[in-house]
Formats: C-alpha cells, structure tokens, sequence
C-alpha cells in the first residue's frame, strides 16, 4: 500500500513540475506555421476558442470552418485607435469567410473600467475577448519586454498564419487582399 501511496505522489509530482508547466509561453505564431490555439472569454462571458474556428480536417454540421482576423488593441493605443475603421470595414467586406476577433489588452490602471467606457461608445460589430493576463499575447505578439500594438493576423481556415501585420497599416485591406488569396488557393487546402 505504501509503495502505492508513494508511486502516485511521484507521477502527481512529475505532473505539476512537467517542463510543458515551466517553460513558459509556446512557439510563437510565425506566417506559414499553424497559429498557437487560444481561448478567451468576450465581455459577455462567453468563451471562444481558435481551433473551434480554425481547424484541421473537415467542416461539420455543428462545426464550420472560417478564416479568423486577430486584432490585438488597447484602449490607449492611439494607433489601434486609428486602424479600428480599417478593421470594422474589413470585417463588412469579408464577414461572410473571415471572422473578425479583437483581443483586448488592459491598461494596467482601471484596464477593465476603461474597456467597458469605450465598448460602450465604440460598440464594435465582432467579439471582443479580454486577455487579462496576456497570456495569448505572449503567444503572439509579446517581444522580450515589449509588446507592439497594433498587430493583426490572419488565419486560414486550417488554422496556419497567412499574414502578421505590426504597427498602424497604410492600408489594411490591400495588405490583406494578398494572404487572403494565397488562403483560397487549391494547393494551400487540405484534401476533405
């Protein structure tokens, strides 16, 4: 019974120590790689997950397949602020394939109270998700100690990253037009 006891309080052991626990964040998201799965809850609680948008393998009654557009923002980015216009018109233009999720980043003071003010003027047409911890950001767009806002990407349907834009876009739209398409072509869908 012993032996038992202390063969168990080793694997538990082993399992709270595991290298994937400590290592911190994991590969970062690189164009022409699959993107890293995510999953957030929006302001209104609900949870969104990457890969229940972006997948592998078929399409299926309850579970469609879409391209995603990750805008990460903050409320006091004045850039993000900027670029917003050029994201809600993409969103219209490409609602139908591609769904649009902003993800939030909070101001260290009041972050929370601060999103909610500017949700309530700015009432953006997608999901917003909250990352209260940046731990997706760490994922995508976190640099060492930095992180640089505004950073867009887009994901295939596949789940693979097809462009990453950082820093205000001149235009959006025409900078997307062309990951868009490489999206679409045969040769970058799998067999169904």
């Amino acid at each position: 019974m012993r032996m038992m006891i202390f063969t168990f309080l080793i694997s538990v052991t082993s399992l709270l120590v595991a290298p994937e626990a400590t290592a911190g964040p994991k590969a970062k998201a690189v164009v022409g790689k699959a993107a890293p799965d995510f999953f957030l809850r929006d302001i209104q609680g609900i949870m969104h997950k990457l890969s229940d948008i972006a997948f592998k393998g078929k399409d299926t009654p309850w579970k469609k397949k879409k391209k995603v557009l990750l805008d990460f923002f903050r409320t006091d980015c004045k850039p993000c602020m900027k670029e917003l216009p050029e994201v809600v018109a993409f969103h219209k233009n490409h609602k139908e394939k591609v769904q649009v999720l902003m993800i939030a980043l909070l101001e260290e003071e009041q972050g929370r109270e601060k999103l909610n003010q500017w949700l309530d003027k700015t009432k953006p047409p997608f999901p917003v998700l909250v990352d209260a911890y940046e731990t997706v950001a760490k994922k995508y767009i976190v640099k060492g100690d930095t992180v640089s806002l505004p950073s867009i990407f887009l994901i295939d349907e596949n789940g693979i990253v097809r462009a990453a834009l950082e820093g205000l876009s001149k235009d959006l739209e025409s900078e997307l037009s062309k990951s868009l398409s490489v999206a679409d072509c045969p040769s970058n869908q799998k067999k169904k």
